[in-house]
Order: C-alpha cells, then sequence, then structure tokens
C-alpha cells in the first residue's frame, strides 16, 4: 500500500527513471551505451519531454551523462571511480553507523531484522540483483539514523553508482550465503552496540569488495 502511495507520488518523469535505472541494474544497458530519445520516448508511451527529464534526474544521480551534440550515454565507470567510491563509503559508514547506535532503538533492530529476513529468501534462490537491493536498503536504514543529513544524502549518491557497477560484473562476492551471511554479522553487532565490531565489520567488508572488485578489472 505504501509503496502504491509513493508511486503516485512521483511524477512520470521519475517514474521512467526509475524504469531506466532498473534496465541498468539488470544490464539491459551497458556502461557508455547511447540513451535515444525518440525511441525511448515511443518505448514508454510519453513525450520527448519527459524523456529529458528522466533523463537529468539520472544525470543527478551520476547514471548517464549527457554530452553536447552528442546525446546521452550510460555512465562509464572506471576502476578509479570504483576506488574513489569506496573510499568515500567507508569513511561515511564508519561514523554514521556509530552515530546511529546512539539513535537506533528496538524497532529499528526489528525492521533491520526484516530486511535480513527478505536478503535470507533472495540468497537462498541466488537472485543477485535484489540482494544488491536489499544491500542498500539495509546500510542506508542504519545511515538514516545518524543524526547526519549531509552524510545521508552523500551516501546515497555514492551507493545508486556502487549499485550499478556492482551489477556489470560477473560475481564479485563468493557466494549470496556469504554475502547475506556478513550481514547478520554486522547486524548482531549492531544490536549488541559493539563499536569496535561495527567498525571492523564496515572495515572488512568494503576492503573486502574493492579486493575483488579490482581483481576482477585487471
Amino acid at each position: 500500500m505504501n509503496e502504491d502511495l509513493n508511486a503516485m507520488k512521483k511524477s512520470l518523469g521519475e517514474l521512467i527513471a526509475n524504469a531506466l535505472k532498473q534496465d541498468i541494474f539488470n544490464k539491459n544497458m551497458e556502461f557508455g551505451e547511447r540513451l535515444i530519445e525518440a525511441e525511448l520516448a515511443t518505448r514508454f508511451d510519453v513525450s520527448r519531454s519527459t524523456i529529458r527529464e528522466a533523463f537529468m534526474i539520472l544525470e543527478q544521480e551520476g547514471l548517464v551523462t549527457s554530452k553536447a551534440r552528442k546525446g546521452t550515454f550510460v555512465s562509464n565507470f572506471t576502476k578509479e571511480d570504483m576506488n574513489e567510491m569506496l573510499e568515500l563509503r567507508l569513511i561515511i559508514e564508519a561514523k554514521a553507523f556509530i552515530n546511529a547506535l546512539d539513535r537506533m532503538e528496538e524497532e529499528h533492530y526489528l525492521e533491520l531484522h526484516s530486511i535480513l529476513e527478505k536478503m535470507k529468501l533472495e540468497a537462498d534462490k541466488g537472485n543477485w540483483n535484489i540482494l544488491f537491493d536489499l544491500d542498500m536498503e539495509f546500510h542506508q536504514f542504519v545511515i538514516l539514523h545518524c543524526g547526519n543529513s549531509r552524510f545521508r544524502k552523500l551516501y546515497e549518491s555514492i551507493q545508486v553508482q556502487l549499485r550499478v557497477y556492482l551489477a556489470h560484473l560477473n560475481q564479485y562476492y563468493s557466494s549470496p550465503i556469504s554475502f547475506y551471511m556478513e550481514h547478520v554479522e554486522l547486524y548482531e553487532a549492531l544490536v549488541h552496540k559493539d563499536k569496535q565490531r561495527v567498525e571492523k565489520q564496515i572495515a572488512d567488508h568494503i576492503n573486502y569488495v574493492e579486493e575483488k572488485l579490482i581483481r576482477q578489472k585487471n
């Protein structure tokens, strides 16, 4: 019901942007691919101005790039981009998660546990795409309660770009279950308000991802 209400509040351009975002996540569009305004207008049965609105939204999120007299293209993320985003993610999460420990209450942990249950179901199915989405939801939920709105905005921008990059790799984690279990361990550290353990889990997770991604891209 809430999802339906949220969808009703979105503009048509936002809905198209979300649909295109899913195409990029699902590898229906490749890095550097040109997005043809007229073709997309026909596909979604909307005006070209609506497609341009969607492009503007995606460009603000760093997912597409507009080039004068050439068109709009899916952003081509490099290894250097990934290194910068992971470094920034580590800085933000290390501070934000610790701050959130003093603000999260039982109801918040119940919500996190609900996300974990969804992750377990998708891990059993080997559904990486939905696991990536739930991973974003898990981390963003904690950061939502860190008490720093600038952390939240900055994190949201890099998470979307990271999500795209990860989706375009064949595999960056040993298995869906190990990916899920790492979140279980992080959840337990949060529940016990163990600051040192939380910091270690975050650092280990991000460093592992960085190592695997760099290895695959070499």
